[in-house]
């Protein structure tokens, strides 16, 4: 029987196995997602700091008793983020188990468990030294930005691993050419513009603006904050990355 079109042929595990994995990889790609979510409410309602300066301690505790709401807040992220990490955990060791060495799903699941690790590792750095919620130094900017960072590539790992052990192979572009270039320069300003957001959207949630008219006399102030100030770079850059995809894609199409 053929394989067929857009699959790859896998002699390594057998059909039923590859079956569970895959279906195994996609929840944990989906679990990761709920992780990313849940950590967006954490910042968003400035619970960051629920937990106090510990790690991977609550407070000092395992368990926090008589938590107020921002700590049951960011305790409900730590645990969330711990049961992420065995998941990804039976990953890689499934992905050992089941497929060959050099198969695109060892690989891929080798790499989705290094950007965990760097995962917890970054977000252990942002509480241990304390850019969490009023904080608004340059430093927790670049923290928020290298996190974010982690988190795309964690995400993305994590779906080429699933996408792999469903049988889907990787498009196979025989030569760089200027759709190539066109397609790299897309997930970069991609990239750059989802960090922008992070540090744009922390901006918003350290300084407030109740109405357009504030908002624009903060942005515009002699003395606003860089994060404010990112209020008009951020959807200048949108543009132009959407009009490098917009050429990209036509390109893709034609």
């Amino acid at each position: 029987m053929g394989v067929p079109a857009g699959r790859v042929a896998t002699a390594s595990p057998t059909r039923s196995s590859a079956s569970r994995f895959a279906r195994y990889a996609w929840g944990v790609l989906a679990f990761n997602l709920l992780v990313v979510l849940w950590g967006a409410f954490v910042r968003a309602t400035g619970s960051g700091a629920g937990c106090g300066s510990h790690w991977p301690l609550c407070n000092g505790e395992v368990v926090p008793r008589s938590p107020a709401a921002a700590t049951l807040i960011e305790f409900a992220h730590r645990v969330s983020s711990g049961a992420a990490l065995v998941l990804v955990a039976g990953l890689v060791i499934g992905a050992r188990r089941s497929f060959s060495r050099r198969h695109p799903v060892r690989v891929g699941a080798g790499f989705s468990g290094l950007f965990m690790l760097t995962e917890a590792l970054v977000g252990a750095g942002l509480v241990l030294l304390e850019h969490v919620a009023s904080d608004a130094s340059p430093a927790r900017g670049l923290w928020v930005a290298g996190h974010l960072l982690n988190t795309f590539a964690l995400i993305g790992c994590l779906a080429l691993t699933a996408w792999w052990a469903s049988g889907y192979a990787a498009p196979h572009f025989p030569s760089w050419g200027l759709l190539q270039v066109g397609l790299a320069g897309a997930l970069i300003g991609m990239l750059v513009l989802g960090m922008s957001g992070a540090v744009t959207a922390l901006g918003d949630t350290l300084f407030p603006a109740v109405s357009l008219a504030e908002a624009k006399a903060q942005t515009f102030s002699e003395t606003a904050h860089i994060f404010v100030r990112l209020r008009i770079w951020h959807p200048t850059l949108a543009i132009a990355v959407g009009l490098g995809l917009l050429f990209v894609s036509a390109r893709v199409l034609t």
